[in-house]
């Protein structure tokens, strides 16, 4: 299964290295901000810290880009057990994502855009006293693109990264008709700011 996965993922890869307009090389870095992330038993307090990482983005049309995001956060958590705060442990948030962009540029210079993505998180303390633990991941961006040549600009961006608790499928019939859903749900969502230097290769879009 996981060879058949990344299989996909790589024919899905080089299909659209083939059709990309061009691509952009981001590395950022910015400020998140604190968080808690609430369980059966207590809670956990996510302080807040900086994050960095880098993203690689294919222009897949004018206004369309694909987005490969590496996002780390290094902080402090401290868990709450109830009503008792235990020791803090520094631990590392690591959101590895697939995103997409849809980009509205209104003018050579400026490209505001919006931005979703899925993938998954690894929440991994540096204490081998505790578990690492992955969990699957979505999130939601939103800024602007300011471009000073045909080749070099800025990202400046809000976020926000989510990962998810619990998740379900639901299917209904009655009377009046049926229906189905899907919903999952999260206490914790990390959002701050960041701010990139964009390296723009291949053709201008």
């Amino acid at each position: 299964m996981k060879k058949f996965f990344l299989l996909s993922l790589l024919l899905l890869t080089s299909q659209l290295f083939v059709q990309a307009q061009g691509f952009e090389i981001t590395p950022f870095g910015g400020y998140v901000f604190p968080a808690r992330w609430y369980t059966s038993n207590g809670s956990l307090y996510f302080n807040g810290n900086a994050q960095y990482g880098g993203m690689f983005s294919l222009g897949v049309s004018r206004v369309m880009d694909v987005d490969f995001i590496y996002n780390r956060i290094d902080t402090k958590v401290s868990p709450e057990v109830s009503g008792y705060t235990l020791e803090n442990v520094d631990v590392s948030q690591n959101y590895y994502m697939i995103g997409f962009t849809k980009n509205f540029r209104a003018s050579e210079v400026a490209s505001p855009f919006v931005g979703f993505n899925l993938g998954g998180m690894y929440l991994a303390p540096k204490s081998s006293d505790y578990y690492s633990y992955w969990f699957f991941a979505m999130g939601l961006d939103a800024g602007v693109k300011l471009y000073l040549g045909k080749h070099i600009g800025f990202r400046l961006q809000a976020q926000l990264m989510m990962p998810v608790q619990s998740g379900g499928f639901y299917f209904y019939y009655g009377t009046s008709g049926g229906g189905s859903g899907l919903y999952v749900t999260s206490t914790l969502v990390d959002f701050g700011f960041t701010g990139g230097l964009i390296f723009r290769l291949g053709k201008s879009k």
